[in-house]
């Protein structure tokens, strides 16, 4: 009698833990390559994203998409020519400041295909962000991630960031 109990509760639990092992899985996003060609960039998301102008810069479109568990990810792409060297200099000035909560601890040059770039860490009251920017012949792609301080950075964010490739590097002057 006995044995029959621990086999039938062994059997409920690993049903239980099958089970909810499948619906973990079938939640899991299908990741997949998108190819913006009208912005020059593909990388691979989770979900479809929501490209939309950006509401305060008008030169720029955002492409939006949430990151599990608990965060989102935006990518901006500027349509408007820039001084990289100028404009990577005034991001790193600022962020060595601490200005806007960064902590400038965490700046770092970055690079993709050649082109320059540069990242860092900032905190808010209740969450924690991170951007990462790119200048390619004067365009600028800028990744923004926040999740809840008490996280860490949501894996898929990073995951997002390194599937990040350019498909043309023209001027955009």
């Amino acid at each position: 009698m006995k044995k029959s109990v621990i086999s039938l509760l062994v059997s409920i639990s690993l049903w239980v833990s099958f089970s909810f092992a499948q619906q973990q899985t079938s939640q899991w996003p299908q990741w997949k390559e998108y190819v913006f060609a009208e912005d020059g960039f593909a990388l691979t998301l989770p979900e479809d994203p929501r490209p939309h102008p950006d509401a305060s810069i008008p030169d720029m479109t955002v492409y939006t998409v949430v990151v599990p568990p608990h965060g989102n990810l935006s990518l901006r792409v500027s349509h408007q020519y820039r001084d990289c060297a100028a404009t990577l200099a005034q991001l790193r000035d600022d962020a060595l400041k601490g200005k806007a909560g960064t902590d400038p601890a965490s700046v770092k040059d970055v690079s993709v295909a050649g082109h320059l770039g540069l990242e860092y860490q900032f905190t808010g009251s209740t969450w924690t962000g991170w951007d990462r920017y790119y200048c390619v012949s004067g365009r600028f792609y800028t990744f923004s991630t926040q999740w809840p301080r008490s996280d860490a950075r949501p894996p898929a964010a990073m995951r997002i960031v390194s599937s990040f490739r350019l498909i043309k590097a023209e001027s955009y002057r």
